[in-house]
C-alpha cells in the first residue's frame, strides 16, 4: 500500500512543470544528463543546448519565466475557469483526461478523491480560497506549499515554517505574516492554453509562462510565482570557466563516439523507462558513481529479483537468462558504457556549477531537509529543442534527489 507522501510525489513527478507545446501537457521533467541515455543523439543535443541557455540567462542576469526556482510543493493542482462551462475547478493530473475528474464542489471532491483523504483536505482548500485570487479566465497549475494547520508560526521570532513534501521551508518577516494569515499557499508555475478553437480541456497545451500580473491578491492566499531572479547571483569568472570545461569535455566524447556510442546501447537499457535510468537513480540513493561494471551488478540484480517472484524453475531461469544476455552486451561494449557514464558525469557537474550559483538566491525562504539546512530543491530551464518548448530540471542529485529518493523508501517501507 502507498503512503500518502509517496502518492502526492508520484502526483507531482507526473505533474512537473511542462512544456508549451501546444499540443502537450505536463510530463516528468528529466536531468539535463539524463537526456543522452534516453534519447542518444538528439537528448544530448537538447542538454547541451538546455545548459547553455541556463548559463547565458544567469551571466544576463535575467528574471523571467525561462528559468525558474523548483518548490517541493505537494500535490500539484490545476485549476482555474473551464473554457467552456466557465465554473472555477480544481484537479489533480486527472485534468486533461477524456473523462477529467474535475472538481465543481466538495462534494465532487469527495467522489473522485475520496480514497486519499490527505489528497480531499489540500483540494478542498484550494477549491475554496484559490478563486479569490484567480483570474476571471485561464487555466493554471502550481504546487501547494501549505493548507489549514500546515504552518507553524512563532511570532516571537518572526519565523513561518512550513513542510508540503521533503524540504521544510522557513519565511522571514512580512514574507512569514502572510504565510501565517493565509489559509492556503500555492506557488504558479503554468498557463495552459488552447491552438485552435476547441473548447475541450484536454486539447489545451502548457506554456511555462503563466500571466502573474493578472492575479489578484488576497490575504486568505499565500500566492508566489516560480521566476528565479538571477540579477541577485553572483557567477563568477572562475564557476563560468569549470561550467565551460565540463561542457567542452561532454561535447567532446559525444563528437568523437556519439555515432558508436549510442547505437552500442541495448534497447532494453535506453529510453524513459530503460534499465540506464533506474540504474542512475540507484547510484544516487546508494552515492555511487556510475560505470559499466556497476550497470552490469545493478542488472544482474533487477532480474535475481524478478525470478525470485515467479514459482516456475524454467520462469526463474528465463529471466536469469535475460539477465545474462544483457550483462554480456554490456561487457561487450564495456568502452561505449563507459564513455556514456563519462559524458554524463561531465555535464551533470557542469548543471552542478550552474546550480550552486543559483543556490545563492533562495526565494525568500530558508530551507531544511530533517533539521538539516539545505538549498532550494533546484531550478527548471525552458528550452526550446527542435521547435518545441521543454523543461529541463537543474538539480544537485546528490543533495536533494538522494532526499527525496531515501523519503519514498522509507515510507514505502512503512507503509
Amino acid at each position: 500500500m502507498k503512503s500518502f507522501i509517496t502518492y502526492l510525489t508520484e502526483k507531482k513527478d507526473a505533474l512537473g512543470h511542462g512544456s508549451d507545446s501546444k499540443s502537450d501537457k505536463l510530463t516528468h521533467i528529466h536531468h539535463a544528463e539524463d537526456r543522452p541515455i534516453f534519447h542518444g543523439f538528439s537528448g544530448f543535443e537538447h542538454a547541451h543546448g538546455a545548459l547553455t541557455h541556463a548559463h547565458e540567462h544567469m551571466k544576463a542576469g535575467h528574471h523571467n519565466t525561462n528559468l525558474t526556482m523548483k518548490y517541493d510543493g505537494s500535490p500539484s493542482v490545476v485549476f482555474g475557469h473551464h473554457p467552456k462551462t466557465k465554473k472555477f475547478f480544481v484537479a489533480s493530473k486527472s485534468a486533461f483526461n477524456k473523462d477529467p475528474k474535475l472538481n465543481y464542489s466538495h462534494e465532487d471532491i469527495q467522489k473522485n478523491h475520496g480514497h486519499a483523504p490527505g489528497l480531499v483536505a489540500k483540494l478542498g482548500a484550494a477549491l475554496e480560497h484559490l478563486p479569490k485570487v484567480a483570474p476571471k479566465s485561464g487555466v493554471y497549475q502550481g504546487d501547494l506549499m501549505h493548507s489549514h494547520g500546515d504552518v507553524e508560526h512563532d511570532k516571537k521570532s518572526g519565523t513561518a515554517k512550513f513542510t508540503p513534501n521533503t524540504i521544510t521551508y522557513t519565511a522571514k518577516g512580512e514574507e512569514a505574516k502572510k504565510a501565517a494569515a493565509s489559509k492556503v499557499g500555492v506557488v504558479v508555475h503554468q498557463k495552459y492554453e488552447h491552438s485552435g478553437g476547441s473548447k475541450e480541456l484536454h486539447d489545451m497545451g502548457a506554456t511555462p509562462h503563466p500571466d502573474m500580473h493578472n492575479f489578484k491578491q488576497h490575504a486568505d492566499v499565500h500566492l508566489k510565482s516560480a521566476e528565479h531572479d538571477t540579477s541577485k547571483v553572483n557567477y563568477s569568472e572562475k564557476d563560468q570557466k569549470e561550467f565551460h570545461g565540463h561542457m567542452a569535455s561532454a561535447k567532446k566524447i559525444h563528437d568523437t563516439h556519439g555515432g558508436s556510442m549510442y547505437a552500442a546501447m541495448h534497447p532494453e537499457h535506453k529510453g524513459e523507462g530503460g534499465h540506464m535510468g533506474t540504474y542512475i537513480n540507484a547510484t544516487v540513493r546508494n552515492d555511487e558513481t556510475p560505470s559499466a561494471s556497476g550497470f552490469q551488478s545493478h542488472i544482474t540484480g533487477q532480474y535475481e529479483k524478478q525470478a525470485a517472484k515467479l514459482k516456475s524453475e524454467k520462469g526463474q531461469a528465463g529471466k536469469r537468462a535475460a539477465g545474462a544476455e544483457q550483462v554480456a552486451h554490456v561487457e561487450k561494449n564495456k568502452e561505449h558504457y563507459d564513455n556514456l557514464f563519462k559524458m554524463h558525469g561531465h555535464l551533470q557537474k557542469a548543471k552542478n556549477v550552474l546550480v550552486k550559483n543559483l543556490n545563492q538566491h533562495t526565494g525568500g525562504f530558508e530551507h531544511h531537509i530533517d533539521g538539516n539546512k539545505t538549498d532550494p530543491e533546484g531550478f527548471v530551464i525552458n528550452h526550446e529543442h527542435e521547435g518545441k518548448t521543454e523543461p529541463t530540471k537543474l538539480v544537485n542529485r546528490k543533495e536533494f534527489s538522494r532526499a527525496n529518493l531515501l523519503k519514498i523508501k522509507k515510507w514505502n517501507q512503512g507503509s
